[in-house]
């Protein structure tokens, strides 16, 4: 009982997520302490002081999986929140999978995002200047092409199918 009650606030909080991540470009602060004082307080009921401290360290370890990109600059606090959340529900075995499929599909949009935007022509346009600029005057000399602005990417998308392709994966025990 406890696990369903689990997937079905942890799918209504990532379609949630998702819709306010592209439609506002950030995910609430509400909706990710929600879902993790939802963890936290569902492991708890169902698995007594092991599921508290499961969820307490999938948070700690969701958060970990991403505050370096948020340091970085290349996500928002919201996206790190949301996968410490992520690892209320889930425990910290389970986040890791987590981060390691939403990496894959979140490669796999940048680079749909470059192509559709053109970023990817720039960026090879961008290095065969440079290597010829090299090879004939040993001098780097910036292209007149006007760089394309960059993509936003919405992680919560990528961290969405990244539980759902995990979860996925549990329930057909190949994980």
């Amino acid at each position: 009982m406890g696990s369903v009650v689990l997937l079905v606030g942890l799918a209504i909080s990532l379609i949630l997520a998702a819709i306010t991540d592209v439609r506002e470009g950030r995910v609430p602060n509400w909706l990710t302490f929600s879902l993790a004082g939802f963890g936290i307080a569902v492991n708890t009921i169902y698995q007594g002081w092991g599921g508290f401290l499961g969820s307490i360290e999938g948070i700690a370890l969701g958060i970990l999986c991403l505050i370096f990109f948020y340091i970085k600059g290349g996500m928002g606090a919201g996206d790190v929140k949301l996968l410490g959340a992520i690892g209320a529900v889930m425990g910290p075995h389970l986040v890791v999978y987590v981060f390691g499929f939403a990496a894959i599909f979140g490669g796999l949009y940048s680079l749909a995002m470059l192509f559709a935007q053109g970023g990817l022509q720039y960026t090879w346009d961008r290095l065969v200047l440079l290597l010829n600029t090299l090879r004939c005057s040993y001098q780097v000399v910036t292209p007149q092409s006007h760089q394309p602005k960059e993509p936003k990417l919405r992680y919560a998308l990528v961290l969405g199918l990244g539980t759902v392709l995990t979860q996925t994966l549990v329930i057909y025990g190949l994980l």
